[in-house]
């Protein structure tokens, strides 16, 4: 099992070393590496950096700087045209590369994600195997995965990007039961700053202290629960319909949570939550920017997880599935009336659409390749 670990910066990436020496110690060294992409504003010592810890360590860290990146996506044109510059989403050509370079497990990891677990990559590699672990269901088809979080002052509080409709209708009775699933996701959770949304931050500042569990567990087919893009192990099975669209606010990897699990109900597999840990030590944010690129997607959360649930699908891999959802779903927001989707809203959602289809369409350029 190859694990690529993920990342894109602006700075030079000295947390990364940390992650180095966890590997070594668990000896999962020949089967671990890194791919770095930077951005306009990173420093070429970045790159250094990463050539100083490959030689330390005997470990590949491979830093794309932008040159590389528009070397590499040559071959990738429509991608290249589509992707800015200067935005989070440059972390989608390292996990271009690491699907192509083989990887079975590609961890995505934040800048500012400080490791906070023995054996991190370890937790990671019960993906795509079939494996018994505790699954929960809600009668909701909710399910607020940071119930299982303790925070200092025992305040309750939502992933970001978790449907505000279905924070108020939350019920009790989460349904548990032990089942050998097969997880294609499997979001580790965090520490100190946890993903929440900006009008909690602004409201009342969380802080995380532990992790209540002492296993991962999986949500059932039907049940919904954001994860994002930190902390995050795919399996490379759903690398096809992965996708953070840019230029949407901070609801790219959202929105993307939400794909992925409504594709893998279809596909019989499911999403884990648990270990690793990391401990976020968050980048400076303005929380009211922040709040206002959460706008759109706040709005339209429960509407959208609503279409992708009623959708039908019929194809039996991701990548076709993922198409027909598309299609499906296009179809169905050309149908509504602007009383009933604005077009401001709609051209949101369109924007969602065409960036997948511009995935879509590398992923069948690279198979072509093959």
């Amino acid at each position: 099992m190859k694990t690529t670990i993920t990342t894109t910066t602006i700075h030079v990436p000295h947390l990364i070393e940390d992650y180095i020496k966890d590997i070594i110690k668990f000896d999962r060294q020949e089967q671990v590496d890194f791919v770095i992409t930077g951005d306009r504003k990173t420093p070429a010592s970045a790159k250094v950096y990463c050539r100083e810890l490959e030689k330390k360590y005997g470990i590949s860290v491979q830093f794309m700087d932008v040159e590389d990146q528009e070397r590499y996506l040559e071959k990738y044109s429509l991608l290249k045209g589509y992707l800015p510059w200067n935005c989070i989403q440059r972390r989608q050509v390292a996990i271009l590369k690491a699907y192509e370079q083989g990887a079975d497990i590609i961890v995505l990891i934040d800048d500012d994600n400080y490791i906070a677990c023995e054996d991190y990559v370890g937790h990671h590699l019960h993906l795509g195997a079939e494996v018994t672990m505790p699954v929960v269901s809600s009668p909701t088809g909710w399910y607020n995965i940071c119930e299982d979080l303790e925070e200092r002052q025992g305040r309750k509080f939502y992933p970001r990007g978790y449907s505000w409709k279905d924070r108020i209708e939350e019920v009790k009775d989460s349904e548990w039961s032990e089942h050998k699933v097969r997880a294609v996701v499997n979001a580790g959770f965090w520490l100190g700053d946890p993903d929440i949304d900006a009008v909690t931050r602004l409201a009342a500042p969380i802080d995380v202290i532990s992790y209540k569990r002492d296993h991962n567990y999986a949500l059932g087919q039907g049940t919904y629960s954001p994860f994002n893009s930190q902390n995050t192990a795919i399996h490379r099975d759903i690398v096809p319909v992965y996708f953070l669209v840019p230029d949407i606010g901070r609801f790219d990897d959202i929105w993307s949570s939400y794909i992925v699990e409504r594709l893998a109900w279809q596909m019989g597999d499911c999403v884990s939550y648990g270990q690793p840990l990391v401990k976020q030590v968050r980048n400076e944010h303005d929380y009211w920017v922040d709040a206002y690129s959460e706008e759109m997607g706040t709005k339209m959360t429960t509407d959208f997880c609503r279409w992708l649930r009623e959708i039908e699908l019929t194809e039996h891999s991701y990548l076709a599935c993922g198409i027909e959802l598309f299609e499906k779903l296009k179809r169905h927001i050309d149908r509504l009336s602007n009383d009933e989707l604005p077009v401001k809203n709609r051209a949101y959602v369109n924007h969602v659409i065409d960036g997948h289809r511009v995935w879509f369409e590398t992923m069948k350029n690279m198979n072509e390749r093959k």
